[in-house]
């Protein structure tokens, strides 16, 4: 298991790193017009999601280590009554990225838990301003960190990532990425994973 970094004022245990070394690929659900490679908010847009920073001193670009954990962040965090339209996902599409360096996040899960002073409310709690202080905190506190790793808040047997921009576009290889348009079966599969239940309707 790594070492910890040294201890701080504000994390006297220090940082817990969980570690992703060069050639290891993660993946990233998206819109298909943004591209996959997005740290956001985009520059003088307010914080939106968990991990943001608050007042925009740093993006972020959300990704997982599967499939699964990526297509649940994404596609099925806020579906009404686990009511999902089609068209919704099939405007989207899933892009494995492999890192060009290692990176070093914060485990935010398991032991790192408490071991950063913080529960599993961190990544579940609809209240972001918690989470996204956290990450401000790790983030001033640890020059050599590069993000967090957590779990999802619907599956948390997926482990996610929050990456910060200390990544540079740079240090991620864009490999074949697939549109859920065409692989209908493989989106069918992981709706009924999670229990949810596609709506075929037409758009109004």
């Amino acid at each position: 298991m790594p070492l910890p970094f040294a201890p701080t004022a504000r994390f006297p245990a220090g940082l817990l790193p969980e570690r992703l070394d060069a050639g290891e690929v993660i993946v990233r659900v998206h819109r298909e017009k943004q591209g996959p490679i997005f740290f956001g908010p985009p520059a003088g847009s307010p914080p939106q999601n968990r991990f943001d920073a608050p007042n925009g001193e740093y993006q972020v670009l959300y990704a997982a280590e599967r499939l699964e954990g990526a297509f649940v962040e994404t596609v099925l965090r806020r579906p009404a009554h686990r009511i999902v339209k089609r068209s919704f996902i099939e405007e989207r599409m899933w892009s494995p990225l492999r890192l060009n360096r290692p990176i070093v996040l914060a485990k935010i899960m398991d032991e790192g838990l408490l071991f950063h002073g913080v529960d599993a409310s961190v990544s579940a709690n609809d209240d972001y301003g918690p989470s996204q202080t956290l990450a401000l905190q790790l983030y001033q506190d640890f020059p050599e960190l590069d993000g967090l790793a957590y779990r999802s808040r619907h599956n948390n047997g997926e482990i996610c990532y929050a990456i910060f921009d200390r990544v540079l576009p740079t240090d991620l290889i864009q490999l074949a990425g697939q549109h859920f348009r065409d692989h209908r079966k493989r989106t069918d599969e992981l709706v009924r994973l999670h229990g949810a239940v596609l709506d075929t309707s037409p758009d109004v």
